[in-house]
């Protein structure tokens, strides 16, 4: 099986890090962006000047399990 890191280094040459304290702020705010239509990953994507067609293509719940356990947050 291939690895979803792997894949996501395909389209995106590194990781972006960003602190667990960015990240717990930016889910509280998500309430209000998917009001405004966002999905999660598009949101994630703009909030933290991100280009990842692979992580925008996952839905909500799949997009953060992805960040959350492949080296997004620090």
């Amino acid at each position: 099986m291939f690895h979803l890191g792997a894949l996501e280094s395909l389209t995106n040459n590194r990781l972006k890090t960003i602190s667990k304290q960015e990240y717990n702020l930016f889910c509280k705010r998500f309430i209000f962006l998917k009001l405004q239509g966002k999905s999660f990953a598009e949101a994630f994507c703009e909030q933290f000047n991100m280009n990842s067609c692979f992580l925008q293509n996952l839905s909500d719940q799949t997009a953060q399990d992805h960040i959350e356990k492949l080296g997004y947050i620090r």
